[in-house]
């Protein structure tokens, strides 16, 4: 399997510990607002503040979209003893040929400094090495944003590159110096 590319699978449930990531569904666009609406969650994203619950719904209705049409993953971060949706999780195809993808999350403020974000990321990081192929699946933050950097390193993520001048823009700060974190099919594990 190692020489094919990116398996084209739909978007499965995966399990951890004290987490569901599963398809986001219509019915989450409420659940999506509450943090996307936050421009403290929201400070270091690409992505504009939320306004009204319709930009959640647009948002939503994409990657609903995106899962028709593998490999394409988005996930609701969720509590498995609650069934509460706090976040989202996702890798991107940056290019299938090369079988490179990269990761982007995002969670609700009051569920911060708990590690629900690193053992979401490090379940994703196994289904993309595992089960979909890729090869590098790669993960930047702000040099203002630590915390997300502390995440991909528990993740078992290794910083690549940085700072890396203006490398991404953010909708509230504008452009952002960044570090590139990276982990590879053949080296990653989960400790």
């Amino acid at each position: 399997m190692s020489d094919q590319l990116i398996q084209p699978i739909v978007c499965p449930n995966l399990y951890t510990e004290r987490l569901l990531l599963r398809p986001f569904e219509a019915d989450d666009a409420m659940a999506l607002f509450g943090w996307a609406c936050d421009p403290e969650v929201t400070k270091y994203l690409r992505f504009h503040v939320h306004e009204s619950i319709s930009d959640s719904k647009r948002v939503i209705s994409k990657w609903i979209d995106d899962q028709r049409n593998p490999p394409n993953f988005h996930w609701a971060v969720t509590l498995r003893s609650t069934g509460k949706v706090f976040g989202s999780i996702g890798i991107a195809v940056v290019n299938a040929t090369d079988r490179f993808g990269e990761i982007g999350y995002c969670i609700a403020k009051q569920m911060w400094n708990q590690g629900y974000t690193t053992e979401a990321l490090r379940r994703v990081l196994e289904f993309g090495f595992e089960d979909a192929n890729f090869n590098r699946i790669q993960g930047n933050h702000s040099v203002n944003n630590m915390a997300s950097g502390r995440v991909m390193e528990k993740a078992g993520m290794h910083r690549e590159a940085g700072p890396l001048r203006d490398w991404y823009k953010s909708d509230i700060l504008g452009f952002q110096d960044c570090y590139m974190w990276v982990a590879f099919a053949d080296t990653w594990q989960i400790d």
